[in-house]
């Protein structure tokens, strides 16, 4: 999922799927959402933007109810337009359905947002 935008502060992201999952555990539910079915997953995430300004770019991971900060990326600049990104990768242990976002903090306009994520169901002995 990829494109081109401008990343707001306090915000989702937004993203358009390349691929659909064909067993339905995987679901983008909204422009800015994917819920996903009990189970586990692999999540991979890469951000870049150019901030109008000196500051930072925050990415921050939601699902089972509550955000990620340890999955998120973080990218500070001293200088305006300036090139932030980062990357982050993890498993999602999901107990019960849940709706998983990525959600922007900036202190600064940001302009040619660019978010490629990957998620992955993972067969477990338990599935």
């Amino acid at each position: 999922m990829a494109y081109m935008q401008q990343f707001a502060n306090a915000s989702p992201i937004s993203f358009a799927p390349a691929a659909t999952d064909p067993t339905g555990h995987i679901v983008q539910t909204s422009v800015t959402q994917v819920t996903l079915a009990p189970g586990t997953y692999f999540v991979t995430y890469n951000i870049s933007a150019i901030l109008e300004a000196a500051g930072y770019l925050q990415i921050t991971p939601s699902y089972n109810g509550r955000a990620f900060l340890e999955y998120g990326v973080y990218d500070r600049v001293a200088s305006a337009s300036v090139g932030v990104s980062g990357s982050s990768s993890f498993i999602a242990m999901v107990p019960e359905e849940t709706t998983f976002t990525l959600t922007c903090n900036t202190d600064a306009a940001v302009r040619d947002g660019a978010m490629t994520m990957v998620i992955l169901g993972l067969h477990t002995s338990e599935s």
